[in-house]
């Protein structure tokens, strides 16, 4: 069966760009000055300069820069709002200065550059002839000009309904791969690159940067404390990357098969399923670099592999294919094979005592998914391979009897989350909910939406989410969702 990873149906309003502040037309308009000066007061300047300028009307904006609220000085000119200069490049962290060839601005990384000159429509965005839909000008001493112009040729975004401004636009494409890290940033994969490029983003708009380069980390299992990250390379060596830094380092030697890493709670082991078949269950000493085989049955198709806290149970799904049997003389004509107990089950192992054997906790024909150990038992999602029910939690009791755990969704996706349980699925209306669930059973709604999720993370406390949605990269607190990419 296909893994349910995917959440359908949902829907994130995202804000609308700003190209031009188009505005009705002014009680006067601005005389152009030239590149060396403003509009001229003195006695000697023609009776229409004069009465152009008092006929200016002032105004201010307030917009959220970077989140912080900042007020602009505006004029009108032409039809159209024009911005304070110096206060623009101001809040967004810009650089500017004077010259014999007019105004050069630079944005706060020195990877932009706008070249201008008052009184001229035509300008330079890092190098590149660009235009003004109203020429910048000069009045009281100040320099206005387009605000959508100037944020975005130095590489920033506008954002109305709230008017916000963002000093680096926020990056497109389609992501991937959601972790969380312990200095509360997300780090995602830009999937439609055409090389490897890992983002790092903290939970404010327009604060990123590329992460790595190095496809190696496209896919990684994060520590509990959310420093590491492990993965298992072509080869079969295990590595850590630093989630602080993006730093790979490898850890041992061994290049056996690698699948289903799994971190115990203390940081201290990273267990695995182990072997080309995925027959076998493994640990790796963090410090040392040690392996040491936990489980040797035999048993082929292992997946999933879970650790209790206290790493005296190993939970993990065994994927049972058909038993071929023929006579005795074992023609190809008496091969037969039986699929009557073929299908995804549960099992549990016994850490620590060498002569505990697996014990399987189902028996049943459904496909299963994401199982979870809680301090009251075992639950996992169940599939019906044919599609002719919903899908359901399972929670396996420490008597072994099985129960379903009713929420009003179809779920196709869950993670243990602290001592409780982070789901998701589809609502009867088609919208995708979150919600979580504690250890005594208590549901909490923390978000829905009717456009596409597929994937959810939460932080190392479970306060904050992370979801994908189309491709794009939300995050969500208090049931508010903050876009992150476009």
């Amino acid at each position: 069966m296909k893994r349910v990873n995917n959440l359908k149906n949902s829907k994130w309003l995202s804000s609308a760009l700003a190209s031009a502040l188009l505005v009705t037309a002014a009680a006067g308009s601005v005389s152009a000055a030239s590149a060396s000066g403003g509009v001229k007061t003195s006695a000697n300047n023609n009776k229409s300069a004069v009465s152009a300028v008092s006929k200016v009307k002032e105004g201010t904006v307030t917009w959220t820069v970077n989140g912080a609220p900042v007020t602009f000085s505006t004029i009108d000119s032409s039809g159209y709002k024009l911005y304070s200069m110096s206060q623009v490049a101001a809040g967004l962290g810009a650089t500017f200065m004077q010259g014999a060839n007019g105004i050069e601005l630079k944005d706060s990384k020195g990877l932009h550059k706008i070249q201008l000159k008052t009184g001229s429509k035509s300008y330079l965005v890092d190098g590149t002839q660009a235009t003004f839909t109203v020429a910048p000008v000069v009045y009281k001493g100040k320099t206005y000009v387009e605000l959508s112009k100037l944020v975005n040729g130095l590489g920033g975004e506008l954002q109305v309904n709230p008017n916000a401004i963002l000093s680096a636009a926020r990056p497109t494409g389609e992501y991937g791969g959601l972790h969380w890290t312990a200095d509360g940033s997300l780090i995602a994969n830009k999937e439609d690159a055409e090389t490897a490029q890992i983002f790092k983003f903290s939970t404010t708009q327009g604060n990123y940067g590329i992460f790595s380069t190095d496809e190696r980390a496209a896919d990684f299992t994060v520590s509990p404390d959310q420093r590491w990250g492990a993965f298992s390379d072509d080869k079969g060596l295990l590595n850590l990357i630093d989630l602080s830094n993006g730093v790979i380092k490898p850890l041992g030697t061994d290049s056996s098969v690698k699948t289903d890493l799994t971190w115990s709670l203390d940081g201290t082991k990273i267990y695995f399923i182990q072997g080309d078949k995925q027959e076998k269950i493994a640990q790796i000493a963090v410090e040392t670099g040690t392996v040491t085989e936990v489980l040797a049955d035999k048993v082929e198709n292992k997946s999933e592999l879970r650790i209790s806290a206290d790493e005296k149970m190993a939970v993990y799904i065994v994927n049972i294919t058909g038993v071929a049997k023929n006579d005795a003389d074992s023609t190809e004509d008496s091969l037969t094979v039986d699929y009557s107990k073929a299908g995804e089950q549960v099992f549990k192992l016994e850490l620590g005592n060498k002569e505990a054997k697996p014990v399987a906790l189902t028996t049943t024909p459904d496909n299963k998914l994401y199982p979870e150990i809680l301090a009251d038992g075992i639950v996992f999602l169940s599939a019906d391979p044919d599609g002719n029910t919903l899908n359901t939690l399972k929670w396996v009791k420490a008597d072994a009897t099985i129960a379903d755990i009713t929420l009003d969704i179809e779920v196709n996706w869950s993670a243990k989350v602290g001592n409780g349980l982070l789901v998701a699925g589809l609502a009867a209306d088609g919208s995708t909910r979150i919600y979580s669930i504690t250890v005594a059973g208590a549901t909490t709604e923390l978000y829905r939406t009717s456009q596409d999720v597929s994937e959810v993370a939460a932080s190392i406390d479970g306060s904050t989410l992370a979801i994908i949605s189309e491709g794009k990269i939300l995050v969500i607190q208090n049931t508010t969702a903050l876009q992150l990419t476009k």
